[in-house]
């Protein structure tokens, strides 16, 4: 008699909460998994994840930074579970980010002085929404039009706008009392946001905005019942008359907004258009859209503890720690997280067969 192993589906569906206990069950693996790391690198993981805690969540001051760090984080995640709702993946959101604060700037340099903040800064706002719009519609276009796959075209859009940036701050928007660095002039300072307390900036009433958005568009809108039919059924969708070229449109140009308004929050606190403006926001965006799947609450948290990882990152460095610890363990939470929310979809069963003589 030998024994066979065999993965078969669930008959049954997999409650939140078990999924909830998965995911824990996957990050505390990749703690292991990253402190293995830590310690084939040479360092000791105890004194690598207190510092990468420290850094993150040990204080107000660093609690404070991981709020203002999960703000793009969390509305280019947002952007990209609204496009997930019809089936659409927008890989684009650094592009997108960078396009946003790109239109910011222009706007924020072009206001004269004495542009009061009521205005200075909702108009920085509005024009990174419609840049980072913009740019995604750049891709959705051909999507709608011909069926061109929107993971290739936002993909190579990011790199055409990071070097237009890159243009921009070492050209015609070169900062000559920079000192060579990559920056483009300050915008005025009106257009700047101010911290509402601590060093927490209004950015996070703009992210717990647009979670609520997400939250209201999944819970009985028209155009959330469109894009999620659009995108689950595309037949049945065209046979009750919803057009889908209007929702490939409507959802990447949502989704290219969010980002695009993270960029526009990014500048309006540093002050100025720079390379460095983000540490990969975008693609962060993606990995807590996934973490999360794709729900608006959930993404709220998940972005909170990227940032955490992010913030804490460079307290490593602090304890001679690479920084590049906190890029590995969020691949890690990212992969086990994934595994083990897949693999509770499935169920293990042992199969007797009897020895053939």
């Amino acid at each position: 008699m030998s024994l066979r192993l065999r993965f078969e589906p669930r008959l049954r569906s997999v409650g939140a909460g078990e999924i909830a206990l998965r995911i824990a069950f996957g990050v505390v693996l990749a703690l292991a998994a990253g402190g293995l790391v830590i310690a084939m690198s040479g360092h000791d993981p105890v004194t690598a994840y207190q510092a990468l805690f420290r850094g993150g969540f040990g204080s107000r001051m660093a609690f404070e930074g991981t709020l203002n760090k999960a703000v793009p984080i969390g509305l280019c995640a947002l952007g990209i579970a609204l496009a997930s709702r019809a089936q659409l993946t927008n890989i684009g959101g650094e592009g997108q980010f960078y396009f946003g604060a790109f239109t910011a700037t222009a706007i924020g340099l072009a206001l004269p002085e004495a542009t009061p903040g009521w205005i200075a800064i909702p108009a920085v706002l509005v024009a990174g929404i419609i840049g980072g719009g913009f740019w995604a519609l750049i891709a959705a276009v051909p999507k709608a039009l011909f069926g061109v796959s929107e993971i290739l075209s936002t993909l190579m859009l990011n790199y055409i706008c990071m070097l237009w940036v890159g243009y921009l701050v070492r050209g015609p928007w070169a900062d000559p009392m920079a000192y060579s660095f990559p920056y483009s002039p300050p915008i005025i300072d009106n257009a700047q946001m101010m911290p509402l307390f601590g060093s927490v900036h209004g950015g996070l009433f703009l992210l717990l905005a647009a979670t609520l958005g997400l939250a209201l568009v999944d819970r009985g809108s028209r155009w959330g019942y469109e894009l999620r039919v659009s995108g689950d059924a595309p037949e049945a969708a065209r046979y009750g008359g919803i057009s889908a070229t209007a929702i490939v449109i409507s959802a990447l140009c949502f989704s290219g907004a969010m980002a695009g308004l993270a960029g526009a929050v990014e500048l309006s606190t540093t002050g100025r258009l720079q390379l460095g403006l983000s540490p990969g926001y975008g693609f962060m965006g993606i990995l807590v859209a996934w973490l999360a799947g794709g729900r608006a609450v959930p993404i709220l948290i998940v972005s909170i503890f990227y940032a955490g990882l992010l913030n804490g990152g460079f307290s490593l460095q602090v304890s001679r720690v690479p920084s590049s610890i906190s890029t590995i363990l969020q691949a890690l939470i990212l992969i086990f997280v994934l595994a083990a929310v897949t693999l509770s979809q499935y169920r293990l069963r042992i199969y007797r067969s009897e020895a053939r003589s």
